[in-house]
Formats: structure tokens, sequence, C-alpha cells
């Protein structure tokens, strides 16, 4: 009876650590967006005034930097959720190795990368953020701003 509550202890441990880091994916992704878009509405700000218009295709570096790595953290979110449930439910012993399974080994489409940028959480911020920028460019280029 000790031991089994022992063990029980010890998978509760162990699940609270897979959550911390899926806690700490999830809080990264959402700084990942405040800081492009920090940088994306900076850029558009000093666009206004007097300065070399190609400047305005930096904008689309931070924005692919950024969505890189939110899909990168989104991939790795996914995989310790997937770690979260085997231990959940005893398909893996509680062995306190916190490395995420390989994408590869999960077989499950959700951890794929076509399946991360189709999340909303990554095409609902990125595809307004490119867009706005495609048109503040344009503008910009054809001598409406």
């Amino acid at each position: 009876m000790e031991g089994e509550e022992k063990h029980e202890d010890k998978k509760i441990q162990y699940l609270q650590m897979i959550q911390n880091i899926i806690d700490r994916m999830s809080t990264t992704s959402a700084i990942f967006k405040g800081f492009c878009a920090t940088i994306v509405a900076g850029v558009f700000a000093i666009s206004f005034t007097e300065i070399n218009k190609w400047i305005l295709l930096l904008t689309l570096v931070p924005i692919i930097c950024f969505f890189m790595l939110d899909i990168y953290y989104l991939r790795l979110e996914k995989r310790f959720r997937v770690l979260y449930e085997a231990v959940r439910t005893g398909q893996k012993e509680v062995d306190f190795d916190l490395a995420p399974p390989l994408t590869r080994e999960l077989h499950i489409k959700e951890a794929g990368l076509w399946y991360c940028i189709k999340s909303p959480s990554i095409y609902l911020f990125y595809i307004p953020v490119v867009i706005t920028s495609m048109l503040i460019i344009f503008l910009k280029f054809s001598g409406v701003v």
C-alpha cells in the first residue's frame, strides 16, 4: 500500500515537472508574439518619417524569425503534451526523464510541422501581421504614405 502511494507521489511530481515545461512553452510563445508586434510597430512608426523606404523590408526579418521560433516552441509543447499523457495513462514509466519524445516516434499528426503552422495561435497572428506589413510596404513604395 505504501509503495503504491510513493509511486503515485512520484508520478504526480513527474507530471508537475512536465506541466511546468508546457506552461513555459506557451508563455514563451506569447512573449514572441509581443516582441514581434513591438518590433514591427516600431519600424512602421519610423516609416512615416523621411527614411529610406527599403528599411521597411526589414520588418519581414523579425516576422519570419519569430514565426519560426513560435512554431518550434509549439512543436515542443505538443511533444511534451504527448509525454504528459503517456505518463498520466501509465504508458511511460516514472523515470523523471524530461526529454520529449521525437516527432517521428509519436505517430501523431498534431506534432508535425504542418499542423503547427495550421494552428490558430500561429496563423491568426502571423497572417494579419504579414498582410499589414505588405500593405504598408506597398503604400510606402507607391508614394501614398
